[in-house]
């Protein structure tokens, strides 16, 4: 690990109580998730959802004729735009360190696609944070 006290110290990304004294966590609560949206993820029509609930750290969605089914936030799009908007506000590279390593420690979480795109936004900002040293 390139900065190990980071590390210990960084907390998770989601915290819903710490998202309320700093910009740098993510509250899946705040979500606006709809039918469609789900939908649309498991690529299946929206009548074949029979419920669906917002729980703590995934979605639970029943499938007709498949039974519950769990989402991870981390597979939503507004939690990859909830990312770049942080990975966009970091204003220095130890701060930039940090939330890319509280990222990585989770990425099996993530779809391969938005892993590719957070990394393509962090590069950039990475680039940007450099050069104006």
């Amino acid at each position: 690990m390139i900065y190990p006290e980071i590390e210990r110290t960084m907390p998770p990304l989601r915290d819903s109580e710490a998202l309320l004294r700093s910009a740098d966590r993510i509250n899946p609560n705040t979500f606006v998730i709809s039918l469609k949206q789900i939908a649309k993820h498991l690529k299946i029509n929206p009548k074949r959802i029979i419920n669906w609930q917002k729980w703590q750290h995934v979605l639970w969605v029943h499938l007709e004729g498949r039974g519950g089914y769990f989402i991870s936030y981390r597979k939503l799009e507004q939690w990859i735009a909830a990312c770049r908007t942080l990975i966009r506000g970091c204003q220095n590279l130890p701060t930039l360190t940090t939330l890319w390593t509280a990222i990585l420690k989770e990425a099996t979480r993530y779809t391969e696609d938005a892993i590719t795109r957070l990394q393509e936004i962090w590069q950039q900002r990475q680039t940007t944070l450099t050069s104006n040293k």
